[in-house]
């Protein structure tokens, strides 16, 4: 868990004071951007409308949230392709049988919008109260409702990081293209080109992004699990045809590889950590040289946050976007001016 939350805020003051003093001297970074992971889903219900207003509402510079798709097409903010019962209640306020959870693609909007995923904390253990809340009838939202909540912070400059949720190797949801064209569709609609980026585990989702509006931003999303190939011929099914491996095994080749259609890389943190065991070779000092913006997902250990900022990344993901937003504050680190 996290050193702020919440008995320990003294050991954490002097904690943070140490590290100040060795740092003070030396400080690189100015700006960070501050993401809140599908909302802050160690405060709040995750991809909730009143989640997303809270996490805004801390100081947040961007919101993270997922996509997935309804039977009639409507993009919808949700993380998993099934109603996962950990989250949700069902119509009648009832809690899911985890064995007959439903797929959301063979779900309309309309059908969608009677759970209740405001409730239930899916994790008391990793999400403990306090100082999460629940926020009892929180509906899924759509894409649409979280541009119009943007549009209630007009001076706020309030960034979204959209991720798209493919599995490359199951048909859970819309056909690929279909998919992407909706999400942007709604992007257009709001005029919002310039607020967004579009980041995914399936890098064949980036490409199709940038073929269709090359003037929006896309992030690989990269975790150990989808770089690996899966022999010496055939490639990871998440990495658009790149091979991990033949390409030169660290985490710029394959980037380099996929130039022309990624703009951020936003690797599992343990990945750009050099004195981690499945550090993937290259600084962020080397990705940033190579022209990429390197923000890491999900930090909710501040010291790890710490390290990640020692290493100068861009921006942090966290489920805590308070305790980033409380050690910036004392680090005298800027939001990112977006």
């Amino acid at each position: 868990m996290t050193l702020i939350h919440r008995s320990n805020s003294t050991k954490f003051y002097f904690f943070i004071c140490s590290i100040l003093l060795c740092i003070s001297c030396n400080k690189d970074i100015t700006y960070l951007d501050a993401q809140g992971h599908r909302g802050a889903r160690g405060l709040f219900p995750e991809n909730t409308i009143e989640g997303f207003r809270r996490t805004i509402d801390l100081g947040i510079s961007t919101l993270e949230l997922d996509i997935v798709i309804t039977k009639d097409h409507v993009p919808i903010v949700y993380h998993d392709f099934y109603i996962n019962h950990h989250l949700c209640l069902d119509t009648n306020g009832d809690s899911i049988d985890s064995k007959n959870s439903s797929l959301i693609y063979d779900n309309t909007l309309k059908e969608i919008k009677k759970y209740d995923c405001g409730s239930l904390n899916p994790n008391i253990n990793r999400f403990p109260e306090p100082p999460r809340i629940n926020i009892p009838g929180e509906k899924i939202p759509t894409l649409y409702e979280v541009f119009d909540l943007i549009n209630e912070y007009p001076n706020r400059n309030i960034w979204l990081n959209i991720e798209i949720k493919f599995n490359p190797e199951k048909k859970l949801t819309a056909p690929i293209n279909i998919f992407v064209n909706e999400v942007i569709k709604v992007v257009k609609t709001y005029n919002s080109t310039n607020i967004v980026n579009i980041q995914s585990f399936d890098w064949k989702i980036l490409e199709i992004v940038k073929s269709t509006d090359s003037t929006i931003l896309t992030a690989g999303l990269l975790d150990y699990s989808t770089v690996k190939s899966l022999n010496d011929s055939i490639p990871s099914p998440w990495l658009n045809g790149i091979h991990f491996e033949n390409t030169g095994g660290t985490s710029l080749s394959i980037l380099n590889e996929a130039k022309r259609y990624i703009d951020i890389f936003s690797p599992n943190w343990k990945l750009i950590m050099p004195n981690n065991a499945i550090y993937l070779g290259n600084s962020v000092t080397e990705l940033q040289n190579n022209g990429y913006t390197v923000i890491p997902w999900t930090i909710n250990r501040t010291d790890i946050m710490l390290q990640l900022i020692e290493e100068k990344v861009d921006g942090i993901i966290t489920d805590y976007p308070d305790s980033l937003l409380l050690l910036m504050n004392k680090m005298n680190i800027h939001l990112k001016k977006n």
